[in-house]
């Protein structure tokens, strides 16, 4: 177990930036799905040493969270210039629903379409969460795919792997947080493959540089006191991938908190107006969508 901070920034670094290089070769024109946030960012700023000529794509409803965050960040990074705003509204995200519910829900037989294998997410419900999840994907897969993008990359994994979630705090509390990571790790399979389908559904391919196995694998041998720290009452989470990333990014945003995204662009709020307005919790409203399709 890696316990030394600077060997496991220095190994961490080098993986993280490999993997965005071999997720980049042989690419072009490359897009990255943005929200501001440092896994996002982070990712934005090692493809843009390697090729300047990336765009960013950020994905919400007017006046959210996310596509304020996502404009502030990309100016921090000069790269105000790349940032193709998606903007959605309701009815977008109405109308993404069946698809994603497609998607990411295994038919009742449990097989793909030809029957001949079994569906990545044959656990899959009809999750608010995943549903959320998928329906930002989707729609800034939708963006990208409009204006020309194949390749899309993100910062899917970070969370799992460093101890992004807020529920992780008290795990770290309990000394349990090693034993949560691995758990969340272990199901990243299933969450890969929601997205990967979900992003297929407009034409493009996401690239998972956070989800490379030699990055995967470095990860998991830093000790979890190294994800997460306590100061002064105070969690700091995905500790040690704020540390390699001030190696790309202004402190401000290396150290800044983030809303999930399904909740940062206006989604979850979006699924939760339209289940209210038939009298049912956003699980009944989703079953009730997938039942119909």
């Amino acid at each position: 177990m890696q316990t030394d901070e600077a060997e496991a920034i220095r190994e961490l670094a080098a993986c993280i930036k490999d993997a965005v290089r071999l997720c980049m070769k042989g690419r072009d024109p490359i897009g990255v799905a943005f929200s501001g946030g440092i896994d996002s960012s982070l990712v934005a700023a090692i493809a843009a040493s390697i090729d300047p000529d990336i765009e960013l794509y950020a994905v919400g409803m007017h006046g959210s969270y996310d596509l304020n965050h996502a404009e502030k960040a990309a100016a921090l990074l000069g790269m105000g210039d790349r940032l193709r705003i998606c903007e959605c509204t309701e009815a977008d995200i109405k109308s993404a629903i069946p698809q994603v519910l497609h998607a990411i829900i295994p038919s009742p037989a449990g097989s793909g379409i030809d029957g001949r294998y079994m569906h990545p997410l044959q656990t899959q419900t009809t999750s608010p969460v995943a549903a959320g999840i998928g329906i930002c994907i989707y729609l800034v897969s939708k963006c990208a795919h409009e204006h020309g993008m194949e390749l899309l990359l993100t910062g899917q994994g970070a969370d799992e792997l460093f101890a992004g979630y807020k529920r992780y705090e008290q795990a770290f509390d309990d000394g349990m947080l090693g034993i949560e990571l691995e758990k969340d790790v272990l199901a990243l399979p299933a969450q890969i493959g929601r997205d990967l389908a979900v992003a297929k559904l407009r034409g493009v391919e996401l690239g998972l540089p956070i989800c490379n196995s030699d990055v995967v694998a470095v990860a998991r041998g830093i000790d979890a006191r190294l994800k997460m720290r306590k100061e002064g009452g105070e969690y700091i989470r995905k500790y040690i991938l704020r540390r390699v990333s001030e190696q790309y990014l202004p402190h401000s945003l290396a150290w800044a908190p983030k809303k999930a995204a399904q909740y940062g662009t206006g989604v979850q709020n979006a699924l939760y107006k339209m289940a209210h307005r038939q009298g049912l919790r956003q699980e009944d409203f989703l079953s009730r969508v997938f039942g119909d399709i």
